[in-house]
């Protein structure tokens, strides 16, 4: 049935062009192809719907009385590519992206306003959420991730490291030992994230020892800024972005945790649907955030 209407489409063009070549070249296939199709569309219907000498074609009796419903197949399926290449062309201005709502006040946010400042014909659309979006499901062309992925159909990009450290309120170490060893904090109470597991792998800036250890956190938030406001309200530690306690230590709301031991840094990705177009303005906008974060590797 699907190749019937086929049939009827390149039928209802050779007709209205007058010739099989002219129908073809309208239709955008061979000549061959149009002349097969025609052929085959006859033998279904056990029927000449074309007369054909060396000047013109003429309809037969068949011919035109299958030409109207031949024509309403052509038609709707001329005003359906039409439409879709009109919305295509909107479409390819309009972006849809989910950014980890910590990058709100970040390097990252400036970066996106930098490439919104240079592509003022893209409308963008962003979602902030710390949790993890299904991009398929809420038609997301492009969602940018913090931490590991898990094996997905979708395509990933890694952009750049996120460095991070443990801190804390100074009121609230004073309320145990002094910490000397990333073992001592196991113990302790800390402000755990939903989205990430409850380990945190340390490593000595002289020795280079690595430690990992894992804790159970006695709070649970699923927002990274949020777990940062509580640790310098003095409810536990907390490991933020280090962009986001660098003015809270500075002014002593909060200070850092073993400061002589790094926390491992996090990994950001840009994830996206496998059959994107490479051409599209999410493509556009992951290269820009790739070069903004790595333009300096590469002098």
């Amino acid at each position: 049935m699907i190749e019937d209407i086929r049939y009827l489409i390149v039928f209802a063009k050779i007709a209205e062009v007058g010739s099989i070549s002219g129908g073809a070249e309208a239709l955008g296939i061979s000549t061959a192809t149009a002349s097969l199709h025609l052929s085959k569309l006859e033998k279904s219907l056990c029927s000449a719907l074309l007369y054909r000498n060396t000047r013109k074609l003429v309809l037969t009796h068949d011919g035109t009385s299958l030409l109207e419903t031949a024509k309403s197949m052509l038609e709707l399926y001329e005003k359906g590519v039409i439409e879709f290449k009109r919305r295509s062309v909107s479409t390819k201005k309009n972006l849809r992206i989910s950014i980890p709502a910590v990058f709100i006040n970040s390097e990252f946010t400036r970066h996106i306003a930098t490439f919104i400042k240079k592509h003022p014909e893209i409308i963008l659309s962003i979602s902030c959420d710390d949790n993890r979006n299904d991009i398929i499901s809420e038609g997301i062309d492009v969602a940018f991730r913090i931490g590991e992925l898990p094996d997905s159909s979708l395509k990933a990009r890694h952009l750049f490291l996120l460095p991070r450290r443990v801190i804390a309120a100074k009121e609230y170490l004073a309320e145990f030992k002094s910490a000397t060893h990333p073992r001592d904090l196991a113990h302790m109470k800390w402000i755990g994230l939903t989205m990430r597991p409850s380990t945190r792998l340390f490593r000595h800036k002289e020795s280079g020892e690595e430690v990992e250890i894992k804790y159970t956190p006695h709070i649970h938030v699923d927002n990274v800024e949020l777990s940062y406001q509580l640790a310098k309200l003095k409810v536990g530690l907390a490991a933020p972005p280090t962009y986001l306690s660098d003015q809270g230590i500075s002014n002593g709301e909060v200070i850092a945790v073993l400061p002589e031991w790094t926390l491992e840094p996090l990994r950001v990705y840009a994830v996206w649907p496998l059959n994107m177009s490479t051409s599209s303005a999410a493509y556009t906008l992951i290269n820009a955030i790739y070069d903004s974060f790595n333009s300096g590797l590469q002098n």
